[in-house]
């Protein structure tokens, strides 16, 4: 049996490049198999019509995840990007209870029930800044809820769903000018609930 410069036999060596290909494939199939997203439309405004929210490839700030505290669920979002470029800057809503499927309500705080808010970090926009509040606090409809996946040191799980709710838009434009606008907005979204063991 030919023994090749490394010092190996030929059949192990096509064992281990056999491993590492379908450890590969299993990598990019699992790795991928998620893709978490928001999906807002506007029914009026600058922003009318449907846009597609998701994590900024390659910055580790641009995420979308759920999280459950005493009794209360927050979906957070911070620096998505859309294909228009349209960037969320931020973006968090909360309704009561761990995320089931069926129907849950809104938990209200002091300016609504969660907020969307978009910075102009480029320049693009007549806006500077969009200060939102969902204040219709309308019920949350969770559609599907994944199996917790373990790992080492946190649990994981996917949640899908969406609600439809009145969003108040505080604009500051770029000449000083101020001005705000109510607008429904329908928002859909996979999100990933994590918790620590």
């Amino acid at each position: 049996m030919s023994i090749n410069p490394w010092g190996f036999k030929k059949n192990t060596m096509k064992k281990t490049l056999i491993f590492l290909m379908l450890l590969f494939s299993s990598f990019v199939f699992f790795g991928q198999k998620d893709t978490y997203f928001l999906e807002i439309t506007f029914n009026d405004g600058p922003f009318k019509g449907t846009h597609i929210f998701t994590p900024e490839k390659g910055n580790y700030l641009s995420q979308i995840n759920l999280e459950f505290h005493k009794g209360v669920s927050n979906i957070n979002a911070s620096k998505l990007v859309a294909k228009n470029g349209l960037q969320i800057h931020y973006i968090n809503r909360h309704f009561l209870g761990e995320a089931k499927v069926g129907i849950l309500n809104a938990k209200k705080y002091t300016s609504g029930c969660g907020s969307l808010n978009f910075i102009d970090l480029e320049n693009k926009q007549p806006y500077k800044k969009i200060d939102g509040d969902f204040i219709g606090c309308t019920p949350i409809k969770i559609t599907k809820v994944g199996q917790w996946e373990k790992s080492i040191v946190k649990s994981r799980r996917t949640v899908s769903g969406s609600f439809t709710d009145v969003l108040e838009m505080k604009f500051r434009m770029d000449d000083g000018t101020k001005k705000t606008l109510k607008t429904t907005v329908t928002v859909k979204f996979k999100v990933r609930e994590s918790r620590r063991k």
